[in-house]
């Protein structure tokens, strides 16, 4: 296993010390909430209540590291691995938006209008809205 630094970027970003198997990241157990803001526990990645289970050896296994895209696959979320250039960035909100396709329903975001006052989509609610997003870069 070849020893590497990785800057993981999902709704944090950080900074954390891989040991490549295969091509693939494998970080230690006691990182996974810092990097993943989810706990590897017996019944699997858990977050508050929310239990996903992964496959039985990642929790069971005496190793003190565990592959992150295995992790990342378990709960659902996108990835993109630039090994060279010791990055990876998880796509948190891949679920959120697939379900938010099916469902044809929008997350509830919070975001400033014109006026700088912060607007939540639920306030409009049941009633159809026009989100019109621009960037001056």
């Amino acid at each position: 296993m070849d020893n590497k630094t990785l800057t993981v970027l999902s709704d944090k970003t950080s900074i954390v010390e891989v040991s490549l198997e295969n091509s693939r990241p494998c970080i230690k157990k006691i990182d996974i909430k810092e990097v993943l803001g989810w706990e590897l526990k017996e019944e699997g990645l858990c977050k508050e209540t929310t239990c996903v289970p992964v496959p039985a050896d990642l929790a069971s296994s005496s190793s003190e590291f565990v592959d992150l895209l295995t992790l990342t696959e378990a709960l659902g979320f996108s990835t993109v691995l630039d090994i060279e250039a010791g990055f990876l960035a998880v796509d948190c909100f891949s679920s959120l938006r697939h379900s938010a396709l099916s469902e044809r329903k929008a997350p509830n975001l919070n975001l400033p209008d014109l006026d700088g006052t912060i607007r939540s989509l639920s306030e409009w609610s049941d009633k159809k809205k026009l989100l019109v997003a621009f960037s001056s870069w």
